[in-house]
């Protein structure tokens, strides 16, 4: 198969739309974000909140660090230590309290925690958020599509140190009764708790490509020093594609895909993503959920798929042999790519026919080009994040 890889980095057509770099593609396509608006280069986090929340099409730029950590003051309160985020032994790593009313299953502990972190931007319709080089830093906030926004491109830009020492302490891009989005080229670090998560309404048509998941910490749930709460999509009707990111030192929820209310259904194309160093689980998967796995590294993964992902009632087709790309050609229109396993656990049989066909419905969004799973480890790290588009 000669697959050439046709993210964003390698678009062979020049930016459309004005500081956006390259277009969206997959089930985000047709995103547009601020199109040809004027670019506007916010100075304060007052003008970047105005920017983001009002009614006009525009072009953001990100030219510098917008700090809202301390800005909305701190909270001194009871926070709960139990079995997931209890204080790790040996001094390597410490655990993550969690910010919640009760505690029946653990101890009370008296943490602070910054308020900033816990309300993030929201986002109105007809945005590109676009970071200059490696400049563009949002700390101590992350940002919230919801209330029926659409048509939004956040691309270049690192959200960071949302309260990474406590459970609930900030997630940094919430998807909730939305539509088009395409998440481009950032990168997510020190967060709290998700990198991305849905809320129980619509993510709609989302694209995340290219993007570093740094999940480094010192507060770690499963005293690992790894992030665990990495993508949690839980949408009521969501389609996502998810490709060439790089998620590292991560352990858990990456993704979490798929939920038991009935009216929920999340349709998943994973494509040439790089998962390494995860010491924990990568995929894990619920009802409601039509997933292809196609072309994905997994380097030193403990746990590529976790067992409940065979029981929970997902449709989940796991491409790792001639045979299993072989029976997937016919619905999809095109030979997919294997997965690769290296020094990590094993994944047993999991093609259901089901979730190829429900896939093969969507052959303009799964039918573009793509690298060899080969290939994958050296180009995602030198594409994924960042200042590298």
């Amino acid at each position: 198969m000669k697959l050439i890889r046709l993210f964003s980095l390698l678009a062979a057509s020049p930016a459309v739309y004005a500081q956006v770099k390259g277009t969206a593609f997959g089930f985000g396509a047709g995103t547009t974000g601020g199109g040809s608006a004027t670019p506007v280069y916010p100075k304060t986090n007052a003008e970047l909140v105005s920017y983001l929340s009002d009614s006009s099409a525009r072009v953001i730029m990100l030219d510098r660090t917008f700090d809202f950590l301390q800005t909305e003051g701190s909270t001194t309160a009871q926070c709960c230590s139990d079995d997931r985020t209890t204080k790790c032994p040996g001094g390597t790593s410490k655990g993550q309290l969690s910010i919640q009313t009760t505690c029946t299953s653990g101890s009370w502990e008296k943490c602070t925690y910054w308020n900033a972190p816990r309300t993030p931007l929201k986002v109105g319709s007809n945005k590109s958020i676009v970071g200059v080089g490696t400049k563009g830093v949002i700390r101590g906030k992350g940002l919230r599509l919801n209330g029926g926004v659409s048509n939004v491109i956040i691309q270049n830009i690192h959200i960071t140190e949302l309260n990474p020492q406590f459970v609930w302490g900030g997630d940094a891009i919430t998807l909730d009764s939305c539509d088009k989005v395409w998440i481009d080229h950032n990168k997510f670090s020190l967060i709290g708790r998700q990198m991305i998560v849905s809320g129980w309404g619509a993510a709609g048509h989302v694209t995340i490509s290219d993007n570093e998941f740094d999940g480094k910490t010192t507060w770690s749930s499963g005293c690992n020093g790894k992030h665990y709460w990495t993508m949690l999509l839980i949408g009521e009707k969501d389609w996502y594609t998810i490709a060439g990111n790089w998620f590292h030192d991560v352990s858990g929820r990456t993704p979490h895909i798929g939920t038991d209310r009935t009216a929920s259904k999340i349709i998943v194309h994973a494509v040439n993503n790089y998962f390494q160093n995860a010491g924990g689980h990568c995929f894990d998967v619920d009802t409601n959920t039509w997933l292809l796995i196609e072309g994905n590294y997994f380097d030193t993964v403990t746990t590529p798929v976790t067992s409940g992902s065979f029981t929970a009632g997902g449709q989940v087709y796991f491409i790792q042999t001639v045979d299993d790309s072989s029976k997937a050609q016919g619905a999809l229109g095109y030979i997919p790519e294997w997965n690769r396993l290296s020094n990590s656990g094993s994944v047993n049989s999991l093609v259901s026919q089901s979730a190829i066909n429900t896939l093969g419905q969507y052959k303009s969004n799964i039918q573009w080009k793509h690298w060899s799973v080969a290939d994958v480890p050296t180009k995602v790290k030198a594409s994924a994040g960042v200042g590298k588009i």
